[in-house]
């Protein structure tokens, strides 16, 4: 499914990656871990199309993704600052992507329903996100990530902010 070869990644003199190798098999799941600053967020944005390899490559299902757009990629990213869209309520977060993907107004507020319900937020399509506490911003992030059905769904502490009873549900 992801082949990462000798993926690297410069900050001026600081390599963020260097020479990274990494195989995901479709259905697996894999934790990157290490400390803060180690490249943990750098490797998955330059999965995503979000950051410049400055050499090697990134492969998904064997097809080499440089020079692909991030929106063509078929890969989903919950950030670990939420990054939510501050001028759209939290339906319109949730629908961007299926939006972006061509969906129909029905279909998008299908699948925001059915990911507000998954998250533990039915009826919160209208809230601003601005109104939402640091938990619910995060559970709305995770719902963003999954409304377009990626085919990779990387999360970067996808549930740092959450109690322990609603992390586990999660």
């Amino acid at each position: 499914m992801l082949s990462i070869k000798d993926a690297t990644v410069r900050f001026g003199e600081r390599a963020a990656l260097d020479a990274v190798d990494l195989e995901v098999a479709e259905h697996e799941i894999v934790c990157v871990l290490g400390p803060s600053g180690s490249g943990k967020s750098t490797l998955l944005r330059a999965v995503a199309g979000l950051q410049t390899l400055d050499g090697g490559r990134v492969l998904l299902a064997g097809a080499d993704q440089a020079g692909v757009p991030v929106h063509r990629r078929g890969v989903g990213l919950m950030f670990q600052d939420h990054q939510l869209f501050p001028q759209r309520d939290v339906g319109g977060n949730i629908a961007f992507g299926p939006r972006m993907r061509g969906a129909g107004k029905a279909e998008q507020a299908e699948r925001v329903r059915e990911l507000l319900e998954l998250v533990g937020l039915p009826g919160a399509e209208r809230r601003s996100v601005a109104a939402l506490s640091g938990g619910e911003q995060q559970r709305v992030a995770l719902a963003r990530a999954l409304a377009p059905r990626p085919r990779l769904l990387m999360l970067d502490e996808p549930l740092g902010q959450l109690d322990r009873g609603l992390r586990e549900r999660l």
